[in-house]
């Protein structure tokens, strides 16, 4: 399989955000201290609201976000034990005592 070397585009907010406080995902810090931006970007562009995407410079449309957040879970998911016969044949339901 040929690996897409096109880089994603990275979130970034504006100097005069950096200070700013948005609670959301069980933190209060400031945007310059957050690790969860691509998360409050999601949510800028799903709502709309002029005032969380005023402290972004300019945010690609939202389905290149929700690209940005799946991908690095994609090897992770794909490294999981498939679902096979051999694994459902006994399930805890099954027992009776």
């Amino acid at each position: 399989m040929a690996k897409n070397n096109k880089k994603m585009p990275s979130i970034k907010i504006k100097k005069q955000s950096e200070s700013a406080i948005v609670a959301f995902g069980n933190s209060g810090l400031p945007l310059s201290q957050r690790d969860d931006l691509l998360d409050l970007a999601i949510i800028a562009r799903q709502s709309q609201d002029p005032t969380l995407l005023n402290h972004f410079e300019e945010l690609p449309p939202l389905d290149q976000l929700l690209k940005q957040k799946v991908l690095p879970l994609l090897p992770v998911i794909n490294s999981l034990p498939k679902n096979t016969e051999d694994n459902q044949e006994s399930s805890p339901s099954d027992t009776q005592e």
